[in-house]
């Protein structure tokens, strides 16, 4: 029997892993930077850089994926078969089990055909993980790039879709995240100087320069790029700010930029606020006083929005009785494990 199981979420920008023993025990869980978008080498180095820290390349392999939408494949179904062949190539074919929802456990020839079940999976793994911690509330995850609402009733997830079409006509998927989300999908304009801006309709800067200046991320743990390829530090943060302004940073002080930020995030805050609360009218029989249960890195954005809707926040931490942050911030990876630990003999 094979002692350990690792759970790999394979997102667009980033791989996580997960190492849990046969009891659920988490023992590792790590992060490593994989831009798919430049080519599907990226997630053979990420296999690499992962197999390097944590030796797992024998281990069970729980997978699930969302890393099938990036732009070097034609659709969605031909992405999740270059993963699964990419992972394939590095991983012993018995030793792999993807990650399909209400099917179970797919070995990688049946999740290509089945791979509307297999593509973009991983709020799903998580949700069923928070109910079986938490009967009643509404699940949130929010990542770099993405934002997942799934109300959870009678100890399961109640999601009204599940492919991404459906999800974001629902609003239990935004393209909203704490890191990756240009702030021009935010708002086109901005209040300056007592003045309402216009805003440069380029990413010129995104929401992790405002979490920075905010102080809610820490500038030296962000894996991601900047907008402009360059550091994460306040100084930084509020140059890329200026140039959405059509202006430079050094013409005002940083509490200005600070302030701006803080606009900025009042946006954010409200779009996720007014998507919990479209979700919840769906499902009346929950309580308006069951808690928001939130994971993932901008997790932090969903305890102001469970203040604003005068609801009791937990974080997942606090249910999986964990005091590693990173088991929060990469709950999809976490979770595939845990159910493979669960389901897998």
């Amino acid at each position: 029997m094979t002692h350990f199981i690792s759970g790999w979420d394979i997102g667009g920008a980033h791989l996580k892993v997960a190492r849990c023993d046969r009891q659920g025990n988490i023992i590792n869980v790590v992060q490593v930077a994989c831009p798919l978008w430049h080519g599907i080498e990226q997630l053979e180095l990420a296999i690499t850089k992962v197999f390097k820290q944590l030796d797992n390349q024998h281990d069970i392999t729980a997978i699930t994926m969302t890393g099938e939408l990036v732009d070097i494949f034609p659709d969605r179904q031909a992405g999740v078969a270059g993963i699964l062949h990419c992972l394939v190539n590095a991983i012993d074919v018995d030793k792999l089990q993807v990650y399909a929802g209400d099917l179970g456990w797919l070995k990688p020839e049946q999740a290509i055909t089945q791979w509307q079940s297999i593509a973009s999976r991983n709020w799903q793994a998580s949700a069923d993980i928070a109910a079986h911690y938490c009967s009643e509330g509404l699940f949130v995850d929010i990542g770099s790039t993405t934002c997942d609402i799934i109300p959870l009733f009678n100890s399961q997830a109640q999601p009204q879709a599940f492919d991404d079409l459906a999800r974001q006509t629902k609003r239990e998927l935004l393209y909203t995240g704490a890191i990756r989300t240009p702030l021009i999908a935010l708002s086109q304009t901005a209040p300056f100087n007592g003045e309402l801006v216009s805003l440069a309709a380029e990413v010129f800067a995104t929401t992790g320069d405002v979490w920075c200046l905010l102080d809610q991320l820490d500038a030296d743990s962000i894996q991601d790029n900047s907008a402009d390829n360059q550091a994460w530090q306040d100084t930084d943060c509020a140059r890329r700010l200026a140039r959405l302004l059509g202006t430079d940073s050094v013409h005002s002080d940083l509490a200005q930029w600070r302030q701006l930020a803080q606009w900025f995030a009042e946006q954010q805050v409200h779009l996720i606020c007014n998507a919990l609360l479209q979700v919840n009218s769906a499902h009346q029989t929950i309580s308006d006083n069951t808690p928001i249960i939130a994971a993932g890195v901008g997790r932090f954005i969903a305890k102001q929005c469970a203040r604003r809707l005068h609801r009791p926040y937990v974080d997942i931490n606090d249910l999986l009785v964990s005091t590693n942050g990173n088991v929060a911030d990469n709950l999809p990876a976490v979770a595939v494990a845990l159910l493979a630990q669960q389901d897998l003999p």
